[in-house]
């Protein structure tokens, strides 16, 4: 991930917040939208003047437009063209778009307010999104030591033409030049594989933590029974794309609810927070973890890669200068 001002999930977070207080201040989901393309536009993030293709094309477009507009610009212009802005959301690439749609659409089957519920859900994406942040600064130093390290084969072939060695030469001139070509080039290829194994798997992490206990808690704010929260929660998370997101402990969380005689929308609440910060934890402890585990792909590959490609054929193009 490169360095940004903002992430993804708090992207989404602030278009959320805004989103809540709009509908808390009573205005219709269609005209919140509309308010928000209008400061997006404002705020120079699209222009929203271009004709409604569907909810399906809706980011195949905004992909292709330079400058690309934004999502709420999009949904805007195919809601007032008569589209279903949580079936917009629902084919985003992104998890923490299709989040929001899963709320809105989860709202309006339970009967559920909808403004708080977008409020937890923005408080959720401001934690994902300092986790995102936290991560990608741990993951600097390792990454970039992964690809500095990758170049050493190439640094050391420049060097030698730099001393006046024909490093090259050797290496496509004759049967040895071959043989280290062959045994430098598979390590260096096995020596980028294993790097990108190790960066993918320190960056791999749930997208949405605890997102499925919040849905819980807000489905029964409708005051639908628990069975039949949980069922539509699961159903809609399917539905979007997303993951379980700690659903299937809301079972266990509402029986000690009704055995402790608690509100169980508290306690599934802490339950979704509890389950960000053990994400949040992971995921610091794998960027941590990445730096020690590139030593090994730098130690078996790239290093035995350096000397077959970058030492050897300047050791053998020495030689030959003195013996011959």
């Amino acid at each position: 991930m490169s360095a940004r001002d903002t992430y993804p999930a708090e992207d989404a977070a602030a278009v959320v917040e805004r989103l809540a207080a709009l509908l808390a201040g009573g205005g219709a989901p269609g005209n919140a939208w509309n308010q928000l393309a209008e400061f997006s536009t404002a705020d120079g993030d699209g222009d929203g003047n271009r004709p409604s293709r569907g909810p399906r094309s809706w980011f195949r477009r905004r992909r292709q437009s330079a400058p690309p507009e934004s999502v709420e610009t999009q949904i805007a212009r195919e809601v007032r063209a008569g589209a279903d802005a949580a079936e917009l959301l629902r084919v985003h690439p992104n998890a923490a778009w299709r989040a929001l749609g899963a709320t809105w659409r989860l709202a309006e089957a339970t009967g559920a307010p909808l403004g708080p519920a977008l409020r937890e859900l923005a408080a959720g994406f401001r934690d994902i999104g300092q986790s995102e942040r936290e991560v990608a600064i741990a993951l600097a130093a390792p990454q970039a030591t992964s690809r500095v390290v990758l170049a050493l084969p190439l640094v050391g072939l420049i060097l030698g033409a730099v001393l006046g060695f024909d490093p090259l030469g050797v290496l496509f001139g004759g049967p040895i030049g071959w043989a280290l070509l062959a045994i430098g080039g598979t390590l260096l290829a096995a020596g980028w594989w294993w790097n990108r194994r190790l960066v993918k798997s320190a960056t791999s992490r749930p997208a949405t933590p605890g997102f499925g206990l919040d849905l819980v808690a807000m489905g029964m704010l409708g005051g639908s029974p628990a069975k039949g929260v949980r069922a539509m929660v699961g159903d809609t998370l399917r539905g979007w794309r997303l993951e379980p997101s700690g659903v299937e402990r809301a079972g266990p969380v509402l029986d000690l609810a009704m055995r402790a005689g608690v509100p169980a929308a508290d306690l599934l609440r802490s339950e979704a927070t509890l389950e960000r910060r053990r994400a949040r934890t992971q995921a610091a402890k794998a960027a941590a973890q990445l730096e020690v585990g590139l030593m090994l792909p730098l130690g078996v590959c790239i290093l035995p890669a350096f000397l077959a490609l970058g030492v050897a054929p300047i050791v053998i193009a020495v030689l030959g200068r003195v013996l011959f």
